[in-house]
């Protein structure tokens, strides 16, 4: 759907002589007067030059973003991992209305992207079913604002929704061409190398709070207070990255980024130890591989029996027991059990605190199964649920699937898995039939983002990762696997018409 404007009546052309200054020389001569201004009040007042650069670059990027909004929507990723440093470590855990560098840029890059649209009397908006889906979640969230405890953290959640609905809308508009979305797509991947390469920092210095010590090993956490999201937001970039490596209709400077980009990706999610974020990304290999082509389908035999033996080995006791152990751990950790029956222990601590939480959300949900306690009011109502000793709200339920029933009920748990469900449909039916073009840059596009959306459905049940603005990248990969959906369809038709 594309919206139109009226043209004016009359129109004024002005004519200029060859010595006028293109829009790229106006832009790179202001940059070049904030960096003079920045430098000399940062050297007046070096006590708030942190303050001072970040007004300074936000005023450079607005004006930029009049100019071209796709200079926002790279920084704009790189403010996912990186934004929380301009909001404190409170993050999404405080109810306030604070908001850091992905809030402001967001809604910096909206304004622009609008003001593009009605300067060129044409805006480009797509409302297809996951736009409406998504619509539709934002304003069940927004609704739920009438009759939560906590309005400002129902707010905040609800403009997460808004985040990811307008992030899905201005990517179709603005990354159309595959110049552009290798673009979007590169700042994503070096936004998440670079994140990657702080938590391996952490973790060869041991910096870090002694609760994310395990086995002797300082668990990678990031910018993002947690090991377990820190994981999430990289394996959810890892399928692209690793699609775009492998895709030979990249140039070669793009397919080595995004070599590098991987392999410092995977280096961050095994030095986070959370197992959450290895079986998304198992699971999503898995799917990959059974949707590219009839020679990936035929690797997972040799897969499936390694594991199968893997199994038999595990079962019959000839594992060191080290292995075994860990083994034993991995599978009380997807297990569901009553924590009021469970003796805590250092070793079990995390699992059985992730469980009351689990439990908590559930018996939200029993007492408010229609529309839940309120968007964003996990924490808020806990104290009136909490199981056993676990007193203390963590944020939200630690399954995004029980944490939505818990906060708007039934009809957000349907909303939510009717949306995944199209996404899904959409993604993969066209994946799996676009066989045909294979090695082209869009289908490549397309796995990479089916990829990163099953890592985030399977990361899900054992955490949130609608949390330090992951939200808006989500936006942002769904609005990319559309554009790649459209693409491979409009090449299908030709290759059906013929020359």
């Amino acid at each position: 759907m594309a919206a139109h404007f009226p043209h004016r009546v009359s129109r004024m052309a002005m004519h200029v002589g060859p010595g006028a200054v293109s829009a790229r020389g106006i832009a790179r001569g202001f940059l070049v007067v904030l960096v003079v201004v920045a430098l000399g009040l940062a050297v007046g007042v070096p006590e708030q030059s942190l303050d001072v650069v970040l007004a300074v670059a936000t005023v450079g990027t607005a004006v930029l973003a009049l100019i071209q909004p796709m200079v926002a929507l790279p920084l704009l990723l790189f403010a996912v991992p990186f934004g929380g440093l301009t909001r404190g470590s409170s993050g999404d855990a405080s109810s306030d209305l604070s908001f850091g560098a992905a809030e402001i840029l967001m809604a910096m890059l909206a304004v622009t992207w609008l003001a593009q649209g009605v300067r060129r009397r044409h805006l480009n908006v797509q409302a297809g079913a996951i736009v409406v889906i998504v619509l539709a979640m934002m304003s069940l969230a927004a609704f739920s604002i009438v009759y939560a405890d906590d309005r400002p953290a129902a707010i905040k959640e609800s403009l997460k929704w808004l985040e990811l609905l307008l992030a899905i809308l201005i990517v179709v508009d603005l990354a159309a061409e595959p110049r552009r979305a290798r673009w979007v797509i590169g700042a994503m991947l070096v936004a998440g190398a670079a994140e990657a390469a702080y938590g391996a920092v952490q973790f060869l210095t041991d910096t870090g709070p002694g609760a994310f010590q395990l086995s002797g090993a300082l668990r990678a956490f990031g910018h993002f207070d947690q090991p377990n999201p820190f994981a999430g937001y990289l394996t959810t970039i890892l399928p692209m990255a690793i699609c775009m490596a492998l895709c030979p209709a990249n140039p070669t400077r793009f397919r080595w980024l995004s070599l590098c980009a991987a392999g410092l990706l995977g280096v961050g999610i095994g030095l986070s130890q959370s197992r959450g974020a290895w079986l998304g990304a198992v699971v999503a290999a898995v799917c990959l591989l059974l949707a590219w082509s009839r020679a990936t389908r035929r690797l997972l035999v040799p897969c499936a029996l390694g594991a199968a033996l893997a199994l038999a080995l595990a079962v019959s006791g000839l594992l060191p027991p080290a292995i075994l152990d860990r083994l034993g751990q991995t599978i009380e950790y997807f297990g569901v059990f009553d924590v009021r029956t469970v003796e805590v222990s250092s070793e079990n601590w995390a699992v059985v605190e992730r469980m009351a939480h689990w439990q908590a959300g559930w018996y939200m949900f029993l007492d408010h199964p229609w529309l839940g306690v309120g968007a964003g009011n996990y924490a808020e109502a806990y104290p009136h649920y909490f199981v056993g000793m676990w007193r203390e709200a963590l944020g939200h339920a630690h399954n995004y699937y029980l944490n939505i029933l818990a906060e708007l009920g039934l009809v957000g748990g349907a909303l939510l898995l009717l949306l995944l469900a199209l996404a899904f449909r959409q993604l993969g039916v066209p994946l799996v039939r676009s066989e045909f073009a294979r090695d082209t840059f869009w289908r490549a596009v397309l796995a990479g983002v089916f990829g990163g959306l099953v890592v985030f459905c399977i990361h899900n049940m054992f955490d949130s990762l609608f949390v330090h603005s992951v939200n808006i990248q989500v936006g942002v990969l769904l609005g990319l696997g559309l554009v790649a959906i459209d693409r491979l369809n409009a090449s299908r038709i030709d290759l059906q018409v013929g020359p």
